[in-house]
């Protein structure tokens, strides 16, 4: 008896407790949720062309003492019509935004799409318009970055989208306009036991 006593004691016991990472909200409007990845369920979210902070894809962090490190994943946003022509090369910029209109990075992502080209898991779309159904997220790259310590919230905005095939280019930058999807978000707390990594080796991909 004593030792069950004792055993649940040390339970209560912080050392005993899980510890649970700081949770983010993601405070974007449902309308820029493009779904969920079917295999894992994670949100797929897209990314329009814009400087308005809220209403781009917005984020909630949890308040550090330290800073802390925060990644995602970013693709190209295509509607892959028969008459969309391949190959063609895509260079997608979007950019993360603080405190209003203060800049943390511009990110690139540029791949050669060829024919046959899928991407990596297949999204459970919330649109069941004729036009969405063609949409699709393509490649992935892990963008990572430092943030500061208190409270903070980050907004993703896309830039341009430039779509070459053979000599021609075209490039979008109007606003509203959806270029880029990003999904994958993890938040992660510097501490003491987690120091995760050196100041100033977080990825701006410029």
């Amino acid at each position: 008896m004593v030792s069950l006593v004792l055993s649940f004691l040390l339970a209560l016991l912080p050392f005993g407790q899980e510890v649970k990472p700081p949770q983010y909200e993601i405070r974007a409007r449902q309308n820029l949720l493009m779904g969920r990845g079917e295999a894992t369920g994670v949100q797929y979210w897209d990314v329009i062309i814009t400087r308005q902070p809220t209403a781009g894809i917005l984020l909630k962090l949890p308040y550090t003492k330290k800073g802390g490190k925060l990644t995602f994943d970013l693709h190209h946003r295509l509607a892959m019509t028969d008459d969309f022509g391949l190959p063609a090369e895509v260079t997608t910029v979007i950019e993360v935004l603080s405190g209003g209109t203060v800049s943390l990075g511009v990110f690139t992502l540029s791949d050669m799409i060829t024919p046959g080209q899928k991407f990596d898991e297949n999204i459970v779309k919330v649109s069941t318009s004729e036009i969405d159904k063609f949409v699709t997220p393509f490649s992935r790259k892990t963008i990572t970055m430092e943030t500061r310590p208190g409270p903070q919230s980050v907004s993703l905005v896309g830039q341009t989208v430039t779509i070459t095939r053979g000599s021609a280019s075209t490039r979008i930058d109007t606003p509203g306009t959806r270029i880029a999807v990003a999904s994958n978000f993890k938040f992660e707390e510097v501490t003491e036991q987690n120091p995760l990594r050196k100041p100033g080796s977080s990825d701006t991909s410029r």
